[in-house]
């Protein structure tokens, strides 16, 4: 083979120093705080995974549509560790694809996820640490399921590390407290290559937290009381610095267990560039009153510069449910704001519904990004035996990170499982709005599965998904999505010195994505459709 075809990009075959860093210090401060703990059990679980794919359009363009194979080498590794007083997860995959996108040549990603909580002192001084890597969608006009075929101009590698001590003193039976602190560090490459505009990209920060609360116990029973302190300051390397700051405090009195009056007050200090002037910083107060006519249910509503009313339902252990309306005038999200949560176990299935509002940053939610699953979306434990990439077609316009996002949020979940055959389904809704730009995003998304087990070891599954983003602002574009996946799994025991399980799979998938604006900030978009074949083989040692 010619050595033209060999080349490998130095920028993504080489550790980068950053890269480094990340990873070193993760460990030593996972590993070195965890060893000490009393009784920790380690697992150490190498793994690999190797796949061939083809694909009838690696380039995700109708207009230069390319076909052709991509091999996949991904070895791996898997750390757990556990005690009565600790704990320690990290997954990591060296992820090695040769023709990605079709440019006949070999390309190195990394992945990782780690989490770690030790306790110093028992139950009163501990320290948790996370961190991850990852390659995501600038923007949710243009998305690519994976690395494996596209363009590297609408995707950055997304790295991330925090670590936070904190303290929960306790002050017998008068009140407990929390003191904590937080420093997180996200990086970025390939930002601003899609608009070649920096200050459309999203941009490297640190952040540091502080937070401090102090609550009355159990000797105060008639008057109970909170008082808490928050706030979060994004330095950014590139554009303008966010501050989100909170004092507050409130106290109840109890004239019995079916009445109560409450008073809350505090003040708000942020900080960040809007074009709309939506922040109202000062003093809030809010008077009101909770009744519970029964463990069942209760009603509290407040009257102030900021209002609320909130109903609680659990009428059944397996039922339980909340709704708050505020109507705030000093804060974030001034102006109407709802919450909502609803949960539902059935005997062999179970209801979930939640809807949150928030103001955020693009760096705060890459950072709380789950980065590897198990073929059921749940997090990955030392039990699972297949490791997949987790794929989130649903996060902000990357290419205006630098902005604050004000988000709507509803969720609606559906779970069943019968003998042999697991079903889900989830619906969202998600509408942003971004400042200083005021671009907005509306996105409706449905996504289901069927997973069934029809002899021992081997499983079918389907999986269809959709999603339509409604976007208004300068260069904002409309698209649909559509995405179908079906396939067929099948573990066979091995045996390499000791009994091993190794997952094999067959996947055939079909992806259409459709998009009104032909011009997206300067650069050319393409609808494209994609039919690609997978085979899949996977072990943990």
């Amino acid at each position: 083979m010619a050595t033209a075809s060999m080349d490998i990009h130095r920028s993504k075959i080489v550790l980068d120093g950053v890269t480094v860093r990340y990873f070193v210090a993760m460990v030593l401060c996972g590993l070195s705080s965890a060893r000490h703990a009393f009784a920790f059990d380690w697992q150490l679980l190498p793994n690999l995974s190797m796949s061939e794919v083809f694909s009838d359009n690696l380039t995700l363009s109708n207009a230069e549509k390319q076909s052709g194979f991509v091999s996949e080498v991904s070895p791996g590794i898997s750390v757990f560790g556990s005690s009565p007083w600790s704990s320690f997860n990290l997954n990591y995959r060296l992820q090695g694809l040769y023709n990605a996108g079709g440019r006949d040549q070999v390309d190195i990603n990394h992945q990782l996820q780690m989490n770690g909580l030790y306790q110093a002192v028992r139950d009163t001084l501990f320290l948790q640490t996370r961190s991850s890597i990852s390659q995501q969608n600038i923007r949710n006009t243009f998305l690519t399921t994976d690395n494996l075929s596209g363009n590297d101009g609408y995707r950055v590698e997304s790295k991330n590390f925090s670590i936070s001590p904190y303290w929960t003193p306790h002050f017998g039976q008068y009140a407990s407290g929390l003191l904590r602190v937080g420093y997180e560090k996200s990086s970025f490459d390939n930002t601003g290559l899609v608009s070649g505009n920096n200050s459309l990209a999203i941009t490297d920060s640190e952040t540091f937290s502080r937070q401090a609360g102090l609550s009355s116990g159990s000797k105060f029973n008639i008057v109970r009381w909170n008082l808490n302190y928050s706030s979060q300051d994004q330095n950014r390397v590139d554009g303008n610095d966010v501050r989100f700051e909170q004092y507050g405090g409130d106290a109840r009195y109890y004239f019995n267990r079916k009445y109560n009056v409450f008073v809350r007050a505090g003040y708000e200090n942020n900080d960040y560039r809007t074009a709309s002037n939506s922040i109202n910083n000062g003093f809030y107060y809010t008077f009101g009153g909770q009744w519970s006519p029964s463990q069942f249910y209760s009603l509290e509503a407040g009257y102030g510069n900021n209002k609320i009313v909130t109903v609680r339902v659990n009428p059944a252990a397996n039922f339980n449910a909340f709704v708050t309306y505020e109507n705030r005038d000093v804060g974030l999200n001034t102006g109407n704001v709802w919450n909502a949560h609803l949960n539902y176990i059935l005997n062999h299935g179970s209801v979930n519904f939640s809807y949150s509002q928030e103001t955020t940053t693009a760096q705060q939610v890459l950072a709380q990004q789950q980065i590897f699953t198990d073929p059921f979306g749940n997090a990955v434990s030392n039990t699972t035996n297949q490791t997949l990439l987790a794929f989130n077609p649903n996060l902000p316009d990357l290419s205006l990170g630098n902005d604050v996002i004000i988000s709507k949020q509803a969720n609606l979940s559906f779970n069943f499982q019968t003998g042999k055959s697991f079903y889900n389904l989830s619906l969202y809704n998600t509408q942003r709005s971004y400042e200083p730009s005021r671009a907005q995003d509306d996105v409706y998304g449905a996504s289901g599965s069927w997973n069934w087990q029809f002899q021992p070891r081997l499983d079918f599954y389907f999986r269809p998904s959709w999603q339509s983003m409604d976007g208004s602002g300068a260069s904002r574009a409309n698209s649909k999505r559509y995405d179908v996946a079906l396939g067929l799994t099948r573990g066979f025991p091995i045996n390499l010195g000791r009994p091993l399980l190794m997952n094999t799979s067959l996947e055939f998938r079909h992806i259409n994505q459709q998009f009104d604006n032909p011009i997206v900030n300067g650069s050319i978009g393409n609808d494209y459709t994609e039919n690609r074949a997978t085979a899949n083989f996977a072990v943990r040692f």
